[in-house]
């Protein structure tokens, strides 16, 4: 069985929340649990995976930001993008690699979904440091 990992990160990549999901989970059904209750947010940049109408409705309504998420080749119409900011998603990208640079976590040495996200949340904590 596998683990997937969801998390948000800010402008300059320093990690906010993280999530843990079963790895055949979506990954859309999981962003508004994450998002919600954050403050200050003014655009939510995201892949094509969390391109859907509800999400960017609820970017839109709770957080009062602009929703800057690639578009699904099967949706019908696109909605409008800034490509300048959307470039800034590589932040989540960097912040995925810092993580994987510890090996325990790369790896997924440890058997129990509690331990791996304690090394998790001590991986995050170093980042935060730097």
């Amino acid at each position: 069985m596998t683990t997937k990992l969801h998390a948000v990160v800010d402008a300059i990549g320093l990690p906010l929340r993280i999530k843990p999901t079963p790895g055949h989970y979506g990954d859309c059904p999981q962003a508004s649990s994450l998002l919600s209750g954050l403050k200050g947010v003014g655009h939510v940049i995201a892949d094509a995976a969390y391109d859907a109408d509800h999400l960017r409705a609820f970017i839109a309504s709770d957080l009062k930001a602009t929703a800057q998420i690639k578009v699904n080749p099967t949706r019908s119409s696109a909605p409008t993008i800034d490509w300048r900011l959307y470039k800034e998603r590589h932040q989540i990208e960097c912040f995925f690699n810092k993580l994987k640079r510890y090996r325990r976590i790369a790896l997924r040495c440890e058997k129990t979904l509690t331990a791996f996200m304690g090394f998790v949340h001590l991986a995050c904590a170093m980042i935060w440091l730097r």
